[in-house]
C-alpha cells in the first residue's frame, strides 16, 4: 500500500495536531532523501508546569517506510492499517486520523511491539535521534505526578516533515533534524487517603462508649485549603481503633487535630499531628488517649463538610 505524502501530510503530521489550511496543489521541491536519519523532539506544552517538573517517558513506533517521492507504505506490524492509509487525502478529517492512531496503538498493544526509540521527557523535553525516514506514532502512557495524573493523546508524525505542506507557509524543504511536536496531555487529580489511628490506655465502663473527634484540614503547595473534614471514632473498650478518610488531594499537607477527647480522657499524646497524602497511598497518623479519673459524662459531636464547587458547606452527619 502507497499513499502520497504531496497531498495528505499536512493531516498526517499528527493526529489531533490539527493545522488550518488545506494541502491542495502543496507540493515539495525536492525529493526525499530515504537514507537520511532524522530526529524529532517531544515537547510539553509551557503551560503545564507540573508536567514539566515530571518525568516519564515516551515511546515511537514506526508505522510506515516513506520513499523518495513522499510516498508511504505500512510495514509488516501495522499491515492492518492500510485500509485507513489508503483512503488518506487533504479532505481526511481529524477525527480519522484520531481513529487511525488509535488503532495503532491498539495494534502495539495486542501484539506487544516493541517501540522503534524511547524518549526521556526531562524538563519538559526529550529528543529521539538517528531515526530512519517514516511514519511514526507518538504514545505516552499514563504519567503521574505527585498531585495529578495526566493521559495523552497518541498521535502520528513524518519524518521528515515539511513546514510548508504542514502550515501552508515557511520554506518548503524538508526537515530531518529537530521536528518539534507538542504533547497533547489531558489532567486529572489524583488522591489519597488518611487512617487515623487511636489508642485508648485505658477504659471507664461506668462512662459509656467515649467518643474522640478529630479536625482534617489539608493545603495545596500554595497554602489553600483543598480539603475539610471532621471524624471521630467511638471506643467499646479499651485498646485501638481507627477511622480512614478518603479522598484527599494529592500533595496535599494534611493537618489532623484531635478536638474533643471524650470528655473523661485525656490527650497523653501530641494533639496535633502533620503528614502528606501521596497519590494512592494511605498515610497514617497516630494519637493516644488514657482515663483522666474525672467522671465528666459526654459524647462527641461531628461536622462534616463538602465542597460544592464554590466553598466547603457544613453537612448535618446523621
Amino acid at each position: 500500500m502507497h499513499l502520497k505524502l504531496k497531498r495528505g501530510i499536512c493531516v498526517l503530521m499528527a493526529a489531533f495536531m490539527v493545522l488550518s489550511k488545506p494541502c491542495d496543489n502543496i507540493l515539495a521541491q525536492n525529493d526525499i532523501d530515504v537514507d537520511k536519519k532524522c530526529s524529532i523532539t517531544i515537547d510539553v506544552p509551557d503551560s503545564w508546569d507540573d508536567l514539566k517538573s515530571t518525568g516519564f517517558e515516551a515511546k515511537l513506533y514506526k508505522v510506515a517506510s516513506i520513499d523518495k517521492s513522499g510516498s508511504f507504505k505500512a510495514i509488516d506490524d501495522f499491515n492492518k492499517l492500510d485500509e485507513g492509509l489508503s483512503d488518506l487525502s487533504d479532505k481526511t478529517t481529524a477525527e480519522a486520523w484520531a481513529d487511525m492512531a488509535a488503532s495503532a496503538v491498539e495494534i502495539v498493544q495486542k501484539d506487544e511491539i516493541t517501540a522503534s526509540d524511547s524518549v526521556e521527557i526531562q524538563n519538559g523535553t526529550g529528543t529521539s535521534k538517528e531515526l530512519e525516514t517514516g511514519l511514526y506514532l507518538v504514545y505516552v502512557d499514563t504519567v503521574s505526578s505527585k498531585t495529578y495524573g495526566y493521559d495523552f493523546t497518541p498521535y502520528l508524525v513524518s519524518a521528515p516533515n515539511n513546514e510548508f505542506i504542514s502550515s501552508g507557509s515557511g520554506s518548503d524543504a524538508w526537515v530531518y533534524d529537530n521536528i518539534e511536536v507538542d504533547l497533547k496531555p489531558s489532567q486529572h487529580e489524583l488522591t489519597g487517603d488518611l487512617e487515623i489511628h487511636k489508642t485508648l490506655a485505658s477504659y471507664n465502663t461506668k462512662l459509656g462508649n467515649p467518643i474522640f473527634v478529630f479536625d482534617v484540614e489539608a493545603v495545596d503547595s500554595t497554602g489553600e485549603v483543598v480539603f475539610s473534614d471532621a471524624a471521630s471514632i467511638e471506643f467499646t473498650s479499651g485498646g485501638i481503633n481507627s477511622v480512614v478518610i478518603k479522598g484527599i488531594p494529592a500533595g496535599a499537607d494534611v493537618t489532623v487535630t484531635e478536638v474533643y477527647a471524650g470528655g473523661s480522657y485525656e490527650v497523653t499524646s501530641s494533639d496535633t499531628v502533620k503528614t502528606k497524602i501521596i497519590a494512592g497511598e494511605k498515610a497514617d497518623v497516630n494519637f493516644t488517649n488514657d482515663y483522666s479519673n474525672r467522671l465528666i459524662y459526654g459524647t462527641g459531636v461531628v461536622n462534616h463538610f463538602e465542597y460544592d464547587g464554590t466553598g466547603w458547606k457544613w453537612v448535618e452527619v446523621e
